[in-house]
């Protein structure tokens, strides 16, 4: 009982606690004048003790599951799916666009990866993880990294989305080895290369 009256004792001893709102002047609107407008996500107080490379990440992640992409993005349809030929197409596009940072095997080392920081995400491992829905992927890629301080470009005015999604078939399907040119289009065999690969899965 003496501890309870020490405790309630101590907490009557401290001074008031008064809101910066009170302290501060406010301008000609009323608004205290150092007093942020804006607020920091309530996710930076559990990100202050990450590297910048898992910080980065995920405010991108939060960014995309608190809905703050464009509807463009968020409704994207994916109808390339992820055939033979889709994920045959996306490899060379993957080898053109992607390789030289995220590295053969998405690995992140590729031939421009050290000198980067953050360095470039393991494709090999985020396109496993929930968040990476197709959706998710085509934001990635098309507007790359600026907003969230990577050097990552965007691809928006170089890639079609239906080009995007033939990278993303290509990252589900294990980054294959390929040959060095995609399936025929028409002739023998061309109709086997529109059928779903067994490596990524069986919807059609």
């Amino acid at each position: 009982m003496l501890l309870l009256v020490s405790v309630l004792a101590g907490l009557l001893a401290l001074p008031a606690i008064t809101s910066r709102a009170e302290d501060v002047p406010p301008d000609a609107n009323g608004v205290p004048k150092d007093i942020p407008k804006t607020q920091s996500p309530a996710l930076d107080w559990g990100m202050r003790n990450l590297d910048p490379d898992q910080r980065q990440r995920m405010l991108r992640f939060s960014t995309f599951v608190n809905g703050g992409i464009p509807d463009d993005y968020q409704k994207a349809e994916n109808t390339v799916g992820y055939t033979v030929r889709a994920i045959s197409e996306g490899g060379q596009l993957y080898a053109s666009h992607c390789q030289k940072c995220h590295g053969e095997w998405g690995l992140g080392n590729g031939d421009l990866a050290y000198a980067l920081k953050p360095s470039p995400a393991l494709l090999a491992y985020m396109v496993q993880q929930p968040v990476a829905v197709d959706q998710y992927l085509l934001w990635s890629i098309a507007e790359g990294g600026a907003p969230f301080g990577t050097a990552m470009p965007g691809f928006k005015d170089q890639l079609s989305h239906e080009q995007i999604f033939q990278i993303v078939a290509y990252l589900r399907a294990g980054f294959p080895d390929l040959d060095d040119k995609p399936p025929a289009k028409r002739g023998p065999g061309a109709a086997a290369t529109d059928e779903p690969d067994p490596r990524t899965h069986t919807i059609d």
